[in-house]
């Protein structure tokens, strides 16, 4: 009997161009490999170029407040993706306090957002860092910031064609 021991691989890059969008299966599938709690989004550095988040395009424009004053869901999980989510631990246990989710634009690109973070945004708003699975690679991944942070847009279109297919991420094993 032949044992093999295969060692996953340490990150998961964003898009390489347009025409090379990242499959939200593949993302998927390198996120259960690892387990959520181990893989973190690292934003790179042209995420914070020229000091405005993700080329100051449709991404940008969703993370400003409304006329009201108020920031979208997608907005606050992009801002998630950005500043992570506070926690508290209470007998062990971690919450994710998702109302007080940071708007601030950092100086700088930090350390890697832990994913779980990320998800509990996600979910607050019944999305998921696991949603649009079944989705052509290119194609629109509205309810997965993940997946477009990597894109570079939450799919390609003439608003995004800027900045579709730059990677403003990468996943990494976080530890």
């Amino acid at each position: 009997m032949v044992n093999k021991t295969t060692q996953a691989a340490q990150a998961f890059n964003g898009a390489n161009g347009a025409k090379n969008a990242v499959s939200v299966a593949a993302m998927a599938a390198f996120i259960k490999a690892n387990g959520l709690g181990n893989v973190g989004l690292q934003l790179t550095p042209a995420a914070l170029a020229n000091g405005t988040l993700f080329g100051g395009g449709a991404m940008w424009r969703t993370m400003q407040p409304n006329k009201a004053g108020n920031i979208s869901a997608r907005g606050l999980i992009l801002w998630a993706c950005v500043n992570g989510v506070p926690t508290t631990t209470a007998n062990g246990v971690t919450v994710y306090n998702v109302p007080a989710i940071s708007t601030k634009l950092p100086a700088t690109i930090g350390k890697p957002v832990p994913l779980a973070a990320i998800q509990a945004a996600h979910q607050h708003w019944a999305a998921s860092v696991f949603a649009n699975v079944n989705a052509a690679a290119g194609t629109a991944t509205n309810q997965n910031a993940v997946a477009a942070v990597l894109n570079g847009g939450f799919n390609y279109s003439a608003q995004t064609a800027n900045t579709y297919g730059t990677a403003y991420g990468n996943l990494v094993l976080m530890g």
